[in-house]
């Protein structure tokens, strides 16, 4: 966990916090090795999450994972809503 907590540059403190509650619901398994506890990731549950992510990235993050302006996300949904095509009900 200290090693987690350098990489991201936070507290272990709140990494611990957080890590623990992945822990209760199985996002990621912990094993104590003597005075350490190593974490693994679920990966029969979280593959398919992030696979959601990278298609919901590729397909709706135009500026590559950035965050978009208020001003460029409207242009954006514009430019989306003119490409979609409408079926109207009479």
């Amino acid at each position: 966990m200290t090693t987690i907590a350098e990489e991201l540059k936070l507290e272990q403190s709140l990494v611990s916090h957080n890590l623990r509650k992945l822990e209760r619901c199985n996002f990621v398994f912990a094993e104590r090795r003597s005075k350490e506890r190593f974490y693994t990731l679920n990966k029969e549950t979280m593959e398919p999450v992030f696979k959601a992510f990278d298609f919901h990235a590729k397909k709706y993050c135009p500026a590559g994972g950035r965050c978009l302006t208020k001003k460029s996300l409207r242009k954006n949904r514009k430019k989306n809503a003119s490409n979609r095509a409408y079926v109207t009900h009479e």
